[in-house]
């Protein structure tokens, strides 16, 4: 007999306790990443004030491009530095949202797969080539699947090359 109806609320289930770990992970990089844009917010408004600070007490000009490389160099290192922390929360929350992703998928395609094979046990005479044809389109998805998920890898690992390249030259320069 199929069991289609349960088989279906199973995965309808699955599928709200998925949703409501996407909305959680959601709001939860949602707030690191505003924690860490104000945190580096109140570093940049304090430098600033301390800038403004320091040119507004600068007696003479001889002493301007001494206090415009004691600002730059700080703030340069300090953009590199944000650029790098904002690149590796970017890349954590992407990793974190592809394990979920995949944990969906996995479930998702052995809840179709199960029912696929109750209908082709239980079916109609000739149903066999439906469900191999379903089964077959099934597997071409999560084909094309793995490789958007691998050239995604290998992009995001070009990137980090890149970001870790920026860095040491950066840190070399000074």
């Amino acid at each position: 007999m199929i069991q289609v109806p349960e088989q279906v609320a199973a995965v309808t289930k699955a599928q709200v306790e998925g949703a409501v770990k996407f909305a959680t992970f959601g709001l939860e990089a949602t707030e690191k990443f505003v924690e860490f844009q104000l945190k580096h917010a109140k570093v940049a408004f304090g430098d600033v004030v301390t800038n403004a600070k320091s040119m507004s007490d600068m007696k003479d000009a001889p002493t301007m491009p001494e206090m415009k490389s004691a600002m730059v160099e700080p703030a340069v290192e300090k953009m590199t530095a944000y650029a790098k922390g904002l690149y590796e929360l970017s890349a954590a929350t992407q990793a974190q949202f592809s394990k979920l992703v995949e944990e969906q998928m996995s479930f998702v395609n052995s809840q179709m797969l199960s029912m696929l094979d109750s209908a082709a046990k239980n079916g109609p005479a000739g149903s066999d080539f439906a469900v191999s044809a379903i089964k077959s389109a099934l597997a071409a998805a999560n084909s094309a699947y793995d490789n958007l998920s691998k050239a995604t890898k290998q992009a995001t690992d070009m990137a980090e090359a890149n970001i870790a390249s920026v860095t040491d030259g950066r840190k070399r320069a000074a």
